[in-house]
């Protein structure tokens, strides 16, 4: 996997291509308390500006409903089956990008 980032100036990108804004997301961390624990900033990408076929072609979100999970746990249960779990961290930030993405700074 190679990740590489190139910063451009405004004017050299193509008027063509769409620029997504990033937003800064700004948390409040507080202890069981009440009282300020740290504060936290995350820089986001604004999706509400992504088109489909524009700026990505796919998409996937693992979603299960929970009468699924109870229904296999059942069937597990009355078979004698091992059941394990997967746990994913940061599925979406590390998956590879093959297009371009151009991402317009907040002032």
């Amino acid at each position: 996997m190679m990740v590489y980032y190139n910063v451009l100036r405004r004017t050299s990108i193509n008027v063509k291509k769409k620029q997504l804004m990033l937003i800064w997301s700004f948390k409040r961390k507080h202890h069981d308390g009440g009282s300020l624990a740290k504060y936290k900033a995350r820089l986001c990408c604004n999706g509400s500006q992504e088109h489909w076929g524009v700026n990505y072609y796919e998409t996937y979100a693992p979603v299960v409903s929970w009468p699924a999970v109870r229904t296999i746990m059942i069937i597990s249960k009355l078979h004698n089956l091992h059941t394990s779990t997967i746990y994913f961290v940061l599925a979406y930030p590390q998956a590879d990008v093959k297009t371009s993405v151009y991402l317009l700074s907040p002032a």
